[in-house]
């Protein structure tokens, strides 16, 4: 079990069922589908330190909260299926896919994004780095999926 990717969401937790991608990254999701159905390698979500208050999340910002596993697509549905409504309930993640939590440590103890990103990467490297999420959920590069691993290999698995 691997992390390979790693996603933006305002929020998570073990409960849900899927994740969503904004507009324009429906190739991407499917892509990311491709490489990874079937398979026991992982999405490491991440929630931006930027997320508003309207979400709930305070407590997650900054963090990689969870590694989930995307299930197969079930039979008779699509990735239009899967989505969410932004708090206005406007369609801002219009497509998605059906996951399960693999891990949900504690907010407390999860690592945070940019202390991963300068510790590997070297200071100033955060911001260029969190860019890459205007298209969406990208590849870890290896460094980076290890030290995942490593750090999320400490909590219990949930599936």
């Amino acid at each position: 079990m691997r992390f390979r990717y790693i996603e933006p969401m305002f929020g998570f937790g073990a409960d849900q069922q899927h994740v969503c991608v904004p507009h324009g990254a429906d190739q991407l999701l499917q892509d990311m589908a491709s490489d990874l159905v079937g398979t026991d390698d992982l999405i490491a979500i991440y929630v931006p330190e930027g997320t508003g208050d309207v979400y709930g999340a305070q407590a997650m910002r900054g963090k990689v909260v969870d590694g989930v596993r995307l299930l197969p697509m079930p039979d008779g549905k699509t990735i239009r299926d899967y989505f969410y409504r932004d708090w206005d309930g406007s369609l801002r993640w219009p497509v998605g896919w059906p996951c399960e939590a693999v891990y949900a440590p504690p907010v407390e103890q999860c690592p945070t994004l940019r202390g991963l990103v300068e510790l590997l990467h070297g200071p100033e490297s955060f911001k260029p780095y969190v860019a890459r999420f205007q298209k969406g959920p990208f590849e870890l590069d290896g460094r980076m999926a290890k030290e995942l691993e490593k750090r999320f290999s400490a909590f219990s698995r949930l599936a």
